[in-house]
């Protein structure tokens, strides 16, 4: 299709993707259908979710709620009522006596997604309860992630995982608790900023006196590892500072680890609302070990809370630019092959 005739088979001869993917929503309708429908997507740590918990969660307009019932068990279903569609469960919480209750007309479903109550309904006729239950999504657990998706006939997602998991496994990011949460309101496309973590050749605008002294652009390369994500090196400048990983788990799963003896993970997670805005909680995760040391959680929520703070203005000067007459696609460097993955990846979904 025209809108991936920039696309070649690396990335030195690629340029970056058309305007219009961003800016025009029947462009997002499509990514809807393609690919939040029938992509895996992170929606929760594992420990966020207490047994007879809940959180909810927006996957591109969907809403769903994510529980843990009595069993121990994490199900995932559509946040809308049976009744008239009102969204049922609103933020995150524990569920009294493993019940969630719709606020408009008060009819309840248990952590299991089935309907166990439908107050003054007794004169409808052929209407059995019991029958009912709110649709289900597939979960799957993974590195102490709770994956989403609409596609019951989706492939499991731990297989094209594999290698991630083993690059993984010396840092036990499975067992990492979030210390920290940051959360933005980011009026733009959720590309940009997929695009803007997946490449370190920023660093020397956005970030000179931060990232760039310690990690410069020039030295971050793309490592080519198989499955459905990709994967950014950062090496320091010198050996005192661990080199850092980011990794995009596709289509929106934004994931930074530091390594060496005292790992610290960022996660970007994003909530679609359209095309032009989501909302972005940056999850500060580390060992359960170091989350008690307050002096060193601080410096680095301070350090995550600064590096998006100059991120934001680059990500807003670009959504502005892309709505001007002018705006067009631009050559790839080198130094944007995770990105030139990334488009790969939407093309094969968004082409059929």
């Amino acid at each position: 299709m025209n809108d991936f005739d920039g696309l070649r088979d690396d990335v030195d001869s690629s340029s970056t993707l058309p305007v219009r993917l961003y800016t025009d929503p029947a462009a997002f309708a499509r990514e809807r259908d393609a690919i939040f429908r029938r992509q895996w997507v992170a929606v929760a740590r594992s420990a966020e979710l207490a047994r007879c918990g809940y959180l909810t969660f927006d996957l591109a307009g969907d809403p769903i709620v994510v529980t843990r019932d009595e069993a121990g068990v994490v199900n995932a279903f559509s946040n809308v009522c049976l009744h008239r569609a009102c969204p049922i469960a609103s933020g995150a919480g524990e569920a009294a006596h493993g019940i969630l209750t719709c606020p408009y007309h008060r009819w309840t479903y248990g952590l299991d997604g089935r309907l166990r109550g439908a107050p003054l309904m007794d004169r409808a006729i052929a209407f059995d309860k019991s029958l009912l239950r709110l649709p289900a999504l597939r979960v799957e657990e993974w590195q102490g992630w709770v994956f989403v998706n609409e596609d019951r006939d989706a492939a499991p997602l731990a297989p094209q995982l594999a290698e991630l998991a083993r690059l993984f496994e010396p840092y036990r990011v499975g067992e990492m608790v979030a210390f920290k949460r940051l959360t933005f309101d980011s009026p733009w496309n959720w590309k940009i900023m997929v695009e803007n973590f997946m490449e370190s050749y920023h660093h020397m605008g956005a970030h000179p006196e931060t990232l760039n002294a310690s990690f410069p652009a020039g030295g971050t390369h793309w490592v080519d590892v198989p499955g459905e994500f990709a994967l950014l090196e950062n090496p320091p400048k010198d050996d005192s500072i661990a080199p850092f990983w980011v990794v995009c788990i596709f289509p929106l799963t934004l994931f930074a680890l530091t390594r060496g003896d005292r790992p610290i993970g960022f996660w970007y997670r994003m909530q679609v609302h359209g095309h032009e805005r989501f909302t972005l909680d940056i999850d500060l995760l580390t060992s359960p070990e170091l989350a008690r040391d307050a002096s060193f959680t601080e410096a680095y929520a301070q350090a995550g809370l600064a590096i998006h703070l100059e991120d934001i203005p680059m990500c807003e000067g670009v959504w502005r630019g892309m709505h001007s007459g002018y705006a067009q696609s631009g050559r790839l460097s080198h130094l944007e092959a995770a990105n030139w993955k990334f488009y790969r990846y939407l093309a094969a979904r968004l082409a059929r």
